[in-house]
């Protein structure tokens, strides 16, 4: 007989407790719902939003959190008039950040404990997507005010057909390879097989 197998575990020790990301739900809600209202935004609609936020933090694997995030966009776009407003650029991290925390808080239960490391990923995809969308909002700022140069539409409408032509390329390439290396899971049974 050969000696037991000893496995080499990392000690990530105790870690954050899960309750902790619940109140992440809720602070982040109160940060969704307290942007709108700086820019006078109706108090009844903030009266259905606490709820919700509420609702979310019990239950933030449900539909409810995004009833607060339609609802913050609906709250932005009636107040003001200016789409690149700072309080709509200032809305856009806290929706992603309160939608981002319900995803985490869905699916650790509150009386588990989560590592920080845990937190890595979704912070740098946090960080990634904010710099694309800030990225498309810098776009939309140096885009012409008034009435849009024809020559202008003719070029974004041909980059958009070579948009799409790449796209079509790339997946009829990547059938190719999958029909090539024998992948076909068009005809799978119900039991995945």
């Amino acid at each position: 007989m050969s000696a037991p197998a000893y496995v080499d575990v990392p000690r990530l020790g105790r870690g954050a407790p899960g309750w902790l990301l619940r109140a992440a739900v809720l602070a982040t809600g109160s940060l969704v719902v307290a942007i709108p209202s700086t820019e006078g935004a109706m108090w009844g609609a903030l009266f259905i939003l606490g709820p919700a936020i509420l609702a979310s933090v019990y239950a933030p694997a449900s539909p409810v959190p995004i009833a607060v995030v339609v609802g913050a966009a609906l709250l932005a776009a009636l107040t003001g008039d200016d789409p690149l407003r700072p309080a709509v650029l200032a809305l856009i991290p806290a929706v992603h950040l309160f939608h981002l925390s319900c995803a985490i808080a869905g699916v650790v239960p509150v009386r588990a404990r989560v590592h920080p490391k845990a937190f890595v990923r979704p912070a740098i995809r946090f960080v990634v997507v904010q710099a694309v969308v800030f990225a498309f909002v810098g776009a939309a700022a140096l885009l012409p005010a008034g009435q849009t140069p024809a020559l202008l539409e003719v070029v974004a409408l041909a980059g958009l057909v070579v948009i799409a032509v790449v796209v079509a390329l790339w997946h009829r390439q990547s059938k190719r390879q999958s029909d090539r290396h024998g992948r076909d899971d068009s005809h799978t049974e119900a039991d995945g097989r």
